[in-house]
């Protein structure tokens, strides 16, 4: 399992992680809060977007400033800070767009992206971890 915490495998399953962590976690609290569809029914796929771009914005930084570690071996205040980083990008990026009625401006933008990105940052950072941690069983017959 310690190829799948580095290197361009652990990169594209990061991407992914954040991804589907943010379509599918954060998109379906948007459903249980807009339970009756009136803002719109489509927050998995709208937030799986910028989560994809947060997840290459967060390899990026994770590769150029913690280089010489594996994404599990990253202290968790530094993915914290570096998700805080990436939220500030998401939130600058996406003040040009609108959402609807909706959206909270560009200082709510910013929070928003920032807040979801430390909680991405840290989420992965947990699976991540548990992915080093998982061992192979030893196969039969040979003592561990």
């Amino acid at each position: 399992m310690k190829k799948w915490v580095s290197g361009v495998r652990g990169t594209v399953l990061m991407i992914l992680t954040w991804t589907f962590g943010w379509g599918l976690g954060f998109g379906g609290l948007m459903e249980l809060y807009d339970p009756n569809g009136q803002i719109g029914d489509v927050w998995p796929t709208a937030l799986a977007v910028p989560g994809f771009i947060g997840g290459i914005v967060f390899v990026a930084l994770l590769r150029i400033a913690e280089s010489r570690r594996d994404y599990a071996e990253v202290a968790l205040a530094r993915i914290a800070a570096w998700g805080a980083v990436t939220g500030v990008v998401l939130g600058l990026l996406t003040i040009p767009a609108k959402v609807g009625d909706v959206s909270p401006g560009a200082p709510g933008m910013i929070g928003i992206a920032t807040g979801l990105s430390i909680v991405a940052a840290l989420g992965s950072a947990v699976f991540f971890r548990l992915l080093a941690r998982k061992r192979t069983p030893a196969p039969a017959g040979q003592a561990g």
